[in-house]
């Protein structure tokens, strides 16, 4: 008799920083199509966590909003849904999707942790017509991913609430390409960034990924930083909605 295997895949889809700076309104794209593998096959979809940073460390960003799924055909992914921070007007895509389901602010714990993000989770079950609970499938991963399938999950925002992900963590002492050490000021990097966090500047300078946050104002990457940031520019984490999507073979 044959067992069902569970598996979990996280996904950090990619905001640019330079539209994270302004606030976004109801049905703007959250983040465009963003690749991830799945072992080869169809797989049941049976849970989504999301993990939501706050605004600048410690504001409210409880929010609904839709995660959309979708394959490429004949190796070509789908076309942009649009610009995040601005009107889903992207067009093409259409023959892509395979599904959808939607987050609601009823699906956030409690607000018990007082800086730094938010956890919603949804499961399989119940009577939410948006649990997750249907069966995807991709194509081959066209790279060397070799016994994969690639899939692709976008963001838009939900019917009320203004998402914001704006940062005043800014440059303190102008980054330098010989040192995987960034000063900060204004707002303490502890509550704002954390190891893994892949940070640009407010200009889409690449500054790199934290290895650690060593104090409110003391970061260190795991390389040189990739690029010279001026002092005052505001640091942005690329990934500000961290989803771990839960599956069943």
């Amino acid at each position: 008799m044959a067992t069902s295997k569970h598996f979990a895949v996280t996904v950090k889809p990619t905001i640019p920083a330079s539209n994270q700076t302004g606030a976004f309104v109801q049905a703007d794209v959250l983040f465009d199509w963003y690749g991830f593998d799945i072992p080869k096959g169809a797989a049941k979809l049976v849970g989504v966590t999301a993990l939501v940073r706050k605004t600048n460390g410690s504001g409210a960003n409880v929010l609904p909003f839709a995660l959309y799924y979708a394959k490429s055909i004949d190796g070509v992914a789908p076309s942009s849904l649009g610009t995040p921070n601005a009107t889903a007007d992207g067009t093409g895509y259409y023959n892509n999707i395979i599904g959808k389901n939607s987050i609601e602010v009823k699906d956030f714990a409690d607000d018990y942790l007082d800086v730094g993000v938010h956890v919603a989770t949804l499961a399989a079950g119940g009577a939410d017509a948006d649990k997750p609970s249907f069966v995807m499938q991709g194509e081959p991963d066209s790279g060397t991913n070799v016994g994969y399938d690639k899939l692709y999950v976008a963001g838009l925002t939900g019917a009320s609430g203004v998402f914001d992900f704006a940062s005043t963590v800014q440059v303190g002492t102008e980054t330098t390409t010989s040192t995987a050490a960034v000063v900060v000021k204004t707002t303490s990097a502890l509550t704002n960034f954390a190891t893994g966090d892949v940070l640009h500047d407010e200009d889409d300078q690449v500054i790199g990924t934290i290895k650690t946050v060593d104090s409110a104002t003391g970061i260190t990457l795991e390389a040189d930083c990739a690029s010279v940031s001026a002092v005052n520019k505001d640091l942005y984490n690329i990934s500000p909605i961290t989803l771990i999507l839960s599956f069943e073979k």
